[in-house]
């Protein structure tokens, strides 16, 4: 175990190792704390994140106050809840009475589904480029006579926004759409869009996964109504410990889908006719997770002493990386090259080499990418490095050599 004093000061008020004397980051110090790179070639970290050891020591700090003689007062304490909500709205740039603490962007995405005041013929608008959790949750409303429209993908996988405006209409009561798309990794317009919904009082829902802990942007700047994200991976947190975001003009627009304890603006049972809580804290049901929502504060601290702007700058010259190595042995990159089109994923064109293959090949030798629709999607975060990257493309390379044997 490491030393819970010496990770403490990395998030604490004294001098942190994670910077260097000019305040930048120390990025060799920070890979230290994710000890799988000293073996592995993580770029994955669009399907789960790498856990810093902080968030190991947050667990073990949690399970030792259950074990103590306090039995486990500040594990199960309301407080620290309330202490992780303050710090994730800080860290990502929001009022707490705005964040509920919920469990992953599914659940966000149903809580809005379920709880709209829908009528017969109304119709939500998504994209093709959607994941399962933005495009599941809405289809259930075809059998109350709501229409789900997708916007299909052009031929270079993109949905532009002309498209996404193009299938708005009178009837349109949701836009429902991901910051970054998890496959091609096309980062949406959310001023042109959230322009669009609010001058056609349509209500704008963003799954930020792909972005949230990766790119400079606060909650509460998107112009988004909603913003859903689990925690699993630039939040670096862990399933079952994420986020939805409220803006306080759209507390009202829906509804809680269920009721429980914490729904309300009081605990008495009594009451036959409660008053939903004022605040986004009315989207929580019943006891929440306690231990992940411990790791969600700590990692939110990590996060917060890094910085989202250096984070993003790394990404940005990793990702920059990535888009050279694959040009340099000739495979076609599938993602926007400008970065305010792109993010933290690059997409390649494998010319018909199946990518499940090649994915369980470089994991083999300790390369973690992922097969997404019959693309290899390498996503890197800020604990990655130049080798990483070039040890990739060197046996990408010799695997795509051998394949077209």
């Amino acid at each position: 175990m490491n030393d819970p004093k010496a990770e403490a000061d990395l998030v604490g008020e004294h001098p942190s190792p994670l910077l260097l004397a000019d305040g930048t980051p120390n990025w060799r110090k920070i890979r230290g704390l994710f000890p799988a790179t000293e073996k592995t070639a993580y770029l994955d970290i669009a399907r789960k994140a790498l856990l810093p050891t902080l968030a190991e020591e947050a667990a073990h700090e949690w399970f030792a106050d259950i074990a103590s003689s306090d039995a486990g007062r500040h594990s199960f304490s309301m407080d620290s809840v309330e202490a992780t909500r303050q710090q994730v709205a800080a860290t990502f740039g929001a009022a707490p009475e705005t964040i509920a603490l919920v469990k992953n962007t599914s659940e966000a995405i149903n809580i809005v589904a379920q709880g709209f005041d829908w009528r017969d013929g109304d119709n939500v608008v998504i994209s093709e480029a959607e994941h399962e959790n933005n495009t599941f949750p809405w289809r259930p409303l075809a059998h109350r006579g709501i229409e789900v429209r997708v916007v299909p993908t052009d031929p270079s996988g993109m949905v532009t926004t002309e498209a996404l405006a193009g299938a708005i209409d009178a009837r349109t009561r949701i836009l429902s759409i991901a910051w970054v798309a998890y496959g091609l990794g096309q980062r949406a317009d959310l001023d042109v869009l959230s322009a669009l919904c609010r001058a056609q009082d349509i209500l704008f829902v963003v799954d930020a996964i792909q972005g949230l802990g990766v790119l400079e942007r606060r909650l509460d700047d998107f112009g988004a109504d909603v913003v859903a994200a689990g925690g699993h991976k630039a939040q670096m947190s862990v399933t079952g410990a994420g986020l939805m975001y409220v803006a306080p003009r759209a507390l009202n627009r829906f509804q809680p889908p269920f009721a429980a304890k914490y729904s309300f603006d009081t605990l008495d049972r009594t009451v036959a006719d409660p008053v939903y809580a004022p605040d986004a804290h009315r989207f929580e049901y019943g006891n929440p997770n306690f231990l992940g929502l411990a790791i969600q504060r700590r990692s939110a601290e990590f996060i917060a002493a890094i910085g989202l702007h250096a984070i993003e700058e790394r990404v940005h010259a990793l990702t920059d990386l990535v888009i050279e190595g694959a040009d340099r042995i000739g495979v076609k990159v599938r993602t926007p090259r400008p970065w305010h089109e792109r993010a933290g994923i690059v997409s390649l064109d494998l010319g018909g080499v199946s990518a499940d293959a090649l994915e369980a090949e470089l994991a083999e030798e300790g390369i973690r990418v992922a097969a997404k629709d019959g693309h290899l999607r390498a996503a890197a975060h800020f604990y990655n490095n130049e080798e990483d990257v070039a040890r990739l493309f060197d046996r990408l390379q010799h695997h795509l050599s051998k394949a077209r044997q």
